[in-house]
């Protein structure tokens, strides 16, 4: 399946018709059941229904020569995480406890996306309620990244979005939506070789989005190029009565419009951008560090501006992170109590039995490991201790990208988004080494500025057939999402890039 742009195209040129596309999915997410992208799927006679219907609606507006695109996504599969509620769809969160929840609604992003004429083919595999980095925490087992091809090695996806990443990677979707809460998309998106985007917090709705950090958590998605990111924030983008934190977005609405008005070329004058030198820690590989120095350099030579910039309290975004996430999500899933709705024990002789053994039998390892890190958290012994020095922490680091972008003028921050490339599954055992692959996306989600993962180049380091991907990350100013657009296409569109997703061929 080709990007989005590519695809819807083709739809409105009668090229091809949804049905086809729906077969197209339907056929290759069979083919790939192995990589373990998909927890559910549509029933297959309401997609292609669906599809007949958007092909009617197509044709239509051929026969009327009608220019231009009446709803955005007409007729287009897409997959959707499996933590945005679809009514009449489960909506598991890769979790036993919500193993056989069936929503009565759908998630704003959701509602939003059929109203743009998609077709929704399914919900993907993620970490157990997109606490991991690894999509592998799930109760539904792990997804493969599809650059596993040596025989007996599987690759971790990332997480905890890998599910969506991999729908797209292995061309079952020309798009898929993901959660971002310290680095979801941006994380599997690197390990994938996708373009990954999280948006500025609120500017997509979390309406229908089962909540894990509720101050972090954020809507994004994976694509392959910038014109494709721009295409869904049209479609997302927008303040939303459902979600208190959703916001009115400047460019609501004109995210390709603006993409269109820029030079779709290599020349980078007049953007600044700015090189965080906090951001080189000794966990990064060199080969990482050497893509990063090679890319600066390029872009100075198309004519971009570059400063290194200090973000000094970088250092301690991890640890407060941790503690602010596993806070709030100590509190979210208090919910989860076998009474309201989910999973429930059978035979408890007490209301406290009943909530202990729900939990303990709906919960995996790493949420109960979470839930126990928050409640400590937010004790009466700890609370001042470790969570407000935490709140006070994210204010210092959102701080810091405020003196970058405000007082110093950088347009765009370009770091890597990982310090290392994937690793092999069941590889990383230990939780702490786990977090680590979150340390480059962390303080963007803490601040609430937009940020993309784009994929620049393959690794050489191994004798693999398939190299996997390097990838780096751009950090723009919040509500300045189109700026990250803009710099995503030019750099996206360098000689040296410009071929990346010709180089390999995911069967």
């Amino acid at each position: 399946m080709n990007s989005l742009s590519q695809v819807r195209s083709l739809l409105v040129g009668g090229r091809v018709t949804s049905r086809q596309l729906i077969i197209d999915s339907l056929n290759r997410i069979d083919a790939t059941k192995k990589f373990n992208a998909y927890i559910t799927l549509e029933d297959r006679e309401k997609l292609l229904n669906d599809a007949d219907e958007s092909d009617k609606r197509l044709q239509h507006q051929q026969q009327q020569q009608q220019s231009g695109v009446k709803r955005e996504l007409e007729g287009i599969p897409i997959a959707v995480k499996d933590n945005f509620s679809t009514s009449k769809l489960k909506t598991t969160c890769a979790s036993k406890i919500l193993e056989n929840y069936i929503p009565s609604f759908d998630a704003t992003v959701v509602s939003r996306l059929k109203e743009a004429g998609a077709i929704i083919v399914g919900k993907t595999n993620m970490d157990e309620f997109a606490m991991g980095s690894s999509t592998s925490t799930g109760h539904f087992g792990a997804s493969i990244n599809p650059y596993s091809r040596d025989a007996g090695e599987s690759l971790v996806a990332g997480g905890s979005s890998g599910g969506s990443a991999v729908a797209v990677k292995l061309n079952t979707v020309s798009a898929a939506i993901g959660s971002d809460t310290g680095g979801s998309v941006r994380q599997p998106a690197a390990y994938c070789g996708l373009l990954g985007f999280k948006p500025t917090y609120g500017s997509i709705s979390r309406y229908g989005m089962i909540a894990f950090a509720s101050s972090l958590d954020t809507p994004g998605f994976f694509v392959h190029n910038a014109v494709d990111a721009a295409i869904l924030l049209d479609v997302l983008v927008g303040r939303d009565c459902n979600d208190s934190t959703s916001i009115e977005h400047p460019m609501q609405k004109k995210f390709q419009q603006y993409l269109n008005s820029r030079d779709n070329n290599q020349d980078m004058k007049g953007l600044v951008f700015g090189i965080p030198t906090d951001y080189l820690v000794k966990e990064m590989d060199p080969e990482i560090i050497n893509l990063w120095r090679e890319t600066v350099d390029l872009i100075e030579q198309a004519g971009g501006k570059v400063v290194a910039v200090d973000l000094p309290h970088t250092k301690y975004a991890l640890p407060a992170y941790y503690i602010l996430a596993t806070s709030e999500a100590s509190s979210n899933l208090a919910r989860y109590d076998g009474i309201r709705y989910g999973a429930s024990t059978s035979g408890a002789k007490s209301l406290k039995q009943q909530y202990m053994e729900t939990r303990s039998e709906g919960f995996g390892a790493e949420v109960k490991r979470r839930i126990l890190l928050g409640t400590m958290s937010l004790s009466r012994g700890s609370y001042d201790n470790y969570y407000n020095k935490a709140q006070q922490i994210r204010r210092l680091v959102s701080d810091d990208f405020n003196q970058v972008f405000n007082r110093q003028s950088v347009d765009i921050l370009i770091t890597p988004t990982t310090p290392s490339g994937p690793f092999k599954l069941g590889d990383n055992q230990d939780p702490i080494d786990m977090y680590i692959n979150d340390i480059m996306t962390i303080p963007a989600s803490l601040a609430g500025l937009p940020s993309a993962s784009i994929p620049l180049a393959h690794s050489q380091s191994n004798n693999k057939s398939t190299p996997t991907p390097l990838s780096l990350q751009l950090i723009g100013n919040r509500l300045q999402d189109h700026k990250v657009l803009e710099a995503i296409q030019k750099i996206m569109s360098l000689n040296r890039y410009n071929n990346f997703y010709n180089q390999i061929n995911i069967n």
